[in-house]
């Protein structure tokens, strides 16, 4: 091809029409132009398809993190409306001149394991956002991923290591005090512990009270604020759901 051209140019100048052989040179540079134009826009192309594929992919890794989060969180805010009612209900009991000992030890053993075992799975927002969150094209959508987890779910994570935590060192100090231990033969694990209940002893005890306050200090927060948590994640979740629609 360019052997060819060559031989065009060389023919009008032997020929001395050097007018037309100006005008067929630059248009040999135009059509050369062209090329580069189209070949650079094949090439944004394909870049674009390979971002939005991969935008559909991260989006879809979110959205799943999302589901999975919601619905640890949910089995969470059962457990502790449990946690509530045992404490509750142990707070009454011991309230009253005698105990029914036929619901003590499950209610004490429900508060004695109380906690909140769950961390958010951030692990799809941190390597969307290692990558450049700039890979979502919708800005509103962006911005939301970039707030529900970098405020929203970091302040949840907070409250559960943080504040949690140090009540439930609190109340293992307390159960130390109030309950004997015993280890038993397990054929599983080996051996296990399991917590012998004195009823008259810890029917009696002050810091038996000290124990449930330590147990459902946490509870109405954690309730309100797993709650809210779960409302801006489904909120996120319909909105990513609604992008990849388009």
């Amino acid at each position: 091809m360019i052997k060819f051209f060559r031989k065009i140019r060389q023919k009008l100048l032997s020929e001395n029409k050097f007018s037309k052989y100006l005008i067929y040179a630059i248009g040999e540079i135009i059509l050369v132009v062209i090329g580069i134009l189209i070949a650079l826009q094949i090439n944004n192309w394909n870049q674009e398809r390979i971002d939005e594929n991969y935008e559909i992919t991260m989006l879809k890794e979110v959205k799943g993190a999302l589901d999975k989060d919601i619905s640890g969180i949910e089995s969470q805010l059962e457990y502790l409306q449990e946690l509530k009612q045992s404490v509750l209900k142990l707070a009454i009991i011991q309230n009253q001149p005698s105990y029914p000992d036929d619901s003590l030890y499950h209610h004490f053993e429900v508060v004695r394991k109380g906690g909140i075992g769950f961390s958010i799975n951030s692990s799809p927002y941190e390597s969307l956002k290692s990558s450049g969150l700039d890979k979502i094209s919708n800005p509103e959508l962006r911005n939301n991923i970039s707030y529900l987890y970098e405020i929203q779910l970091k302040g949840i994570d907070f409250w559960i290591n943080d504040f949690i935590l140090k009540r439930l060192e609190e109340k293992s100090e307390l159960i130390n005090e109030l309950f004997e231990k015993k280890v038993i033969p397990d054929s599983i694990n080996g051996i296990k512990i399991e917590y012998l209940i004195d009823y008259d002893k810890v029917y009696k005890n002050a810091k038996t009270s000290d124990f449930l306050a330590v147990s459902g200090s946490y509870i109405p927060m954690s309730i309100r604020r797993l709650n809210q948590a779960i409302t801006y994640m489904k909120v996120m979740g319909e909105q990513i759901e609604n992008e990849l629609k388009y």
